[in-house]
């Protein structure tokens, strides 16, 4: 499955059933993203736990928990900017944590990543700075300035694309850093609290900006602790995910085991499916998240 990013918010176009390169920005299967039985710690506590989750092209799911739920920490994982302890990530048909680090950066620029304290380059224009993302996807200088701009309109902060970063205010730079995000737009937008701080004219919006990539084809994830936020991106055809203490509520407990730890995924060893009914299946068998998303 192949998946052709322009710069223009088109419709990117997947065909099925064809494996390509990861450097090509393609989805596996119905999946763009495929979490599987992800865990992580910090400081010795579990801040998530057997998460599993799944966003297809042209999907949108938002990630509703408190700011102690693990959703920052989730999304990073999605945004393969930090390898999970135990789990598997599936992007582009392929385990990100069997990946080298040095194939880490090539996964990475088909991502859109938005976080509060994204880094801008703050001696640069706006414009330069969305361009960004997609100069390092390989478009042209014309069509790089051509899709920053489009993003930038997306956001409603083209008036602002010649002007030096570092004289944005704070809210003005979070527009231009999910504009950045969104170019494109890549196959996958991953936006941690993307409308927080912002006012409520500037928070509708983000919605359109999110909804629009979505209608582009990207697999749209973003995570909020507001609710009303949340129940707005339900409204715009999102689908919520509630996730509190590092577990996703409601759904039935999943795992690995023996934990799938980021050194057996590089070796390649294969954990075994587990089911609150059955802790005692063969080591034989063989677990989803090492076959990949169906």
């Amino acid at each position: 499955m192949t998946i052709r990013c322009t710069t223009s918010l088109p419709t990117i176009h997947v065909l099925v059933g064809e494996k390509v390169s990861v450097l090509s920005g393609l989805a596996y299967d119905r999946w763009v993203l495929w979490l599987e039985g992800i865990g992580c710690q910090r400081h010795g506590s579990a801040v998530l736990e057997a998460v599993t989750l799944g966003v297809s092209g042209r999907e949108l799911v938002v990630i509703e928990g408190s700011h102690a739920s693990g959703k920052s920490t989730l999304l990073e994982v999605a945004a393969s900017a930090r390898l999970p302890d135990r789990g598997a990530v599936w992007f582009a048909g392929r385990n990100t944590a069997t990946l080298q680090r040095a194939s880490l950066p090539f996964v990475r620029r088909n991502v859109g990543y938005y976080t509060a304290d994204a880094l801008l380059v703050t001696e640069d224009s706006a414009l330069a700075n969305v361009m960004s993302a997609l100069a390092v996807r390989g478009e042209s200088l014309a069509a790089a300035q051509a899709g920053a701009l489009d993003a930038l309109g997306l956001v409603r902060a083209r008036e602002l694309a010649h002007r030096q970063v570092a004289s944005l205010s704070s809210g003005q730079r979070r527009l231009v850093a999910l504009a950045r995000a969104l170019a494109g737009p890549p196959p996958l937008v991953v936006a941690d609290e993307p409308a927080a701080l912002l006012g409520d004219e500037a928070r509708v919006v983000v919605i359109n900006a999110l909804v629009t990539a979505r209608d582009a084809g990207a697999a749209v994830l973003a995570a909020t602790a507001d609710s009303a936020w949340a129940d707005a991106l339900v409204a715009a055809g999102g689908r919520r995910i509630h996730l509190a203490e590092g577990r996703i509520v409601g759904a039935p407990p999943m795992g690995l085991v023996p934990a799938l730890s980021l050194a057996d995924s590089r070796e390649g060893r294969t954990p075994r499916p587990v089911s609150p009914e059955n802790e005692d299946s063969k080591s034989g068998a063989r677990t989803e998240a090492a076959k990949g998303p169906r």
